[in-house]
């Protein structure tokens, strides 16, 4: 804990400049989260510019830069800590950013997210003109203006899938470097959810210790994985850790500022997921009991209360809000599951809100009446309740297996998707398996079990101490239990890895690498005094070791008896970005008529920034004499099907690729890959419909076999 300095004693250039690096941790953090919150804004009103979203997130940055507080006395070992994380999470940029992602292609959610970051590079709202695609697509049902699920119209406007907050994020990235700026930004954004691990950690450990759990999550496969590629998780992990620190901080310290700050981080997660009231829910209780349990005027602890009730409930149907405007297909098809969502989190703002009034007369007695009246023996009961409940769900694998039903359309899919995987594997099939038994087990694939059994331990030491010695631990287990807990019983995700871990990403990996750094120093607190520096080294090292032995796989037997953990190792859709290019060089400035591959139509749209049709069957020439006149054009076709259409002559092959992906794997980190070939034909549409054939130019042709 840092001291003021005795009047005798002024600080030196030499003080200050440790003084800044121990806070300059926190300030990364506070940078990345407000320039978040400032994209996020100007994109949900459809101003996203370099002129909205930079001098907005200026502005916000000067005003809560001292919200950020500058020590006055620094110890050697704050500013050793804050040094090695500071470079640790720098170099961990640039490492992840040598093999970042081309995930152009779209298979699943980093495709459209990306596209949409790269589209609001150079325009302001992320509704896409149809341009004239819907009258050419009404030439046949087989036609049309979007695209399954990730692009959908509203009116005469494509709408990519999802919330906007990581698409205007990244977007920025494309303002300072292209492209490639677009690809690299999550990388960064992973950089600084290490840093948001680490200065959490820092409030309850040493400056040194707290960098164990930051080492840990950065050197998980997930974070690696996740980070390279647009998942919206590793963001999503800075929002949630960020409010907590600053929820915490703003109940120690008495500080509105703070608080505010907090809450309005904690609303913003409804901007980056449907499911961000679930992580704002958590918080919010866990503000409330710390509040509750936090000595103090009355009157300050309701005011501070019902201010975070009221501002963080603000943001988060704020960002409702957004995603209903800007994705309407996509929040349409899961309306159930926001509206309970968000009626789920009225109704416990409304019961918090209450309880909360009550205390004028009293009513937080009932928090600290039941903290006294469990005492010591009640509080180490109620840690033990909550490793058990931990360790029920780690040991589920022994007495249950999970299915997911067949009475709809989305099961029927999934269960074919989870078939396949299983035939690839050679594991028996049995298509309904949920594997959600195995969830814990799944934290594990990227910690390891030593540390998955210290964080159950760490979480029993939270509850207790929240409940004997300091409220603020609520702010940990509201962060990071609440999602951890529903998605170990229910994951409601295809169950291959590094997809399925997506949901325990934001919450349960920082969680349990920080409730596993607690549980560890807690017992070299019962070390003997002669043995524990060396046990703390020990331990440690333990932290980065443990998770880079996930990094390979020795099977002796096995088709593959050594292995590497292709996310770490392999760039995802790597030869993806030359493709696209590629496939828009072929014939510039001319409407696109996309033939049988829906995975394209985003990246074409997009990346081309032409008025694109997909069509999923055959069309005849006179059709594609319609979608000329529609479009008073002659647009070009591509095609991967050359038999679909009518040729003036045989065509070749303009643009070849091969893309390669990480493996799907069930029950494992992913440790092969695969090449995906594409060939490509192209054809302009003639006054009578048939195809003259785009001739081959060269090494138009993108060949991409390794990183």
């Amino acid at each position: 804990m840092t001291l003021p300095a005795p009047p005798s004693a002024p600080a030196t250039g030499r003080d200050r400049a440790a003084a800044r690096l121990v806070a300059a941790p926190e300030r990364i953090l506070l940078g990345l989260v407000v320039l978040a919150l400032a994209a996020g804004l100007w994109a949900s009103v459809g101003m996203h510019t370099p002129w909205t979203v930079l001098p907005t997130a200026a502005v916000g940055i000067v005003l809560t830069w001292r919200i950020v507080p500058t020590p006055v006395r620094v110890t050697a070992a704050e500013r050793r800590g804050a040094l090695i994380a500071v470079i640790g999470s720098g170099a961990w940029a640039l490492a992840a950013a040598v093999l970042y992602a081309e995930y152009l292609i779209v298979v699943r959610d980093p495709g459209f997210l990306t596209l949409a970051g790269l589209w609001l590079v150079d325009h302001p709202s992320s509704d896409i003109p149809a341009s004239g695609a819907i009258e050419a697509a009404s030439v046949d049902r087989s036609a049309l203006a979007d695209a399954s699920q990730a692009w959908n119209l509203r009116d005469d406007q494509v709408q990519p899938q999802g919330a906007r907050l990581l698409s205007a994020l990244i977007a920025v990235g494309g303002w300072v470097g292209g492209d490639r700026g677009v690809l690299v930004a999550n990388c960064v954004v992973g950089a600084v959810g290490v840093l948001a691990v680490y200065v959490l950690a820092r409030r309850m450990l040493g400056p040194l210790a707290s960098l164990a759990p930051a080492a840990a999550v950065a050197l998980s496969v997930s974070h690696i994985g996740l980070s390279r590629a647009a998942y919206t998780e590793p963001l999503t992990l800075v929002l949630v850790l960020a409010a907590a620190l600053w929820l915490w901080r703003g109940v120690e310290e008495r500080d509105g500022r703070v608080l505010a700050l907090g809450a309005v981080t904690a609303g913003a997660t409804s901007f980056i997921r449907i499911d961000g009231a679930a992580f704002a829910a958590g918080l919010l209780a866990a503000t409330v009991l710390a509040l509750a349990l936090t000595e103090g005027r009355r009157s300050r602890r309701v005011g501070a209360a019902l201010g975070v009730i009221t501002v963080q409930g603000a943001v988060l149907y704020a960002g409702y809000a957004a995603l209903w405007r800007w994705s309407e297909g996509y929040a349409d098809r899961l309306a159930d599951q926001a509206v309970m969502l968000m009626a789920g989190y009225g109704a416990l703002t409304l019961v918090l809100a209450l309880w909360v009034l009550s205390w004028i007369a009293g009513g937080d007695g009932a928090a600290t009446g039941a903290r006294d009246m469990l005492g010591r023996r009640g509080a180490i009961g109620a840690g033990t309740a909550v490793s058990g409940l931990l360790l029920m769900l780690a040991s589920r694998p022994l007495w249950m297996t999970a299915h997911r039903g067949t009475d709809n359309s989305v099961d029927e899919f999934t269960n074919g998707v989870v078939e396949s995987f299983q035939r690839a594997q050679g594991m028996t099939v049995d298509p309904t398996r949920t594997y959600a038994e195995h969830t814990v087990a799944w934290v594990s694939y990227y910690l390891s079990w030593p540390i998955v059994l210290l964080g159950i331990l760490g979480f029993g030491l939270a509850t207790t101490w929240m409940i004997r010695k300091r409220p603020t631990w609520a702010l940990l287990l509201g962060a990071t239990l609440p999602t951890s807990l529903l998605y170990f019983w229910n994951p409601e995700v295809v169950p291959d890895q590094l997809w399925a871990f997506r949901r325990f990403e934001p919450a349960t990996l920082p969680g349990f690498a920080i409730a596993a750094a607690v549980a560890a120093w807690w017992l070299l607190g019962r070390v003997r005094s002669a043995w524990r520096v060396r046990a703390r080294r020990i331990t440690a090292g333990a932290f980065v070791v443990l998770p880079l032995t996930t990094w390979v796989s020795i099977v002796p037997g096995d088709d593959l008896p050594i292995s590497a953990a292709t996310p770490v190792f392999v760039r995802e859709m790597g030869g993806a970005y030359g493709q696209i290019t590629a496939l828009c060089d072929v014939a510039p400035d001319r409407p696109i008529i996309l033939a049988g591959t829906s995975s394209h139509f985003g990246s074409l749209r997009v990346m081309c920034d032409e008025p694109t049709v997909l069509a999923l069957a055959a069309l005849e020439p006179d059709q594609l004499v319609e979608m000329s006149a529609a479009w008073e054009a002659s647009p070009v076709v591509l095609t991967r099907d050359p038999s679909w259409f009518e040729w003036t002559e045989a065509p070749g092959i303009v643009v070849s690729s091969t893309v390669q992906q990480a493996g799907y794997t069930l029950q494992a980190i992913p440790r092969t890959y695969f090449e995906r070939d594409y060939q490509w034909y192209a054809g302009i549409v003639g006054e009578d419909g048939v195809l003259a054939p785009v001739a081959p130019a060269g090494e138009t042709a993108s060949e991409v076999t390794s990183p």
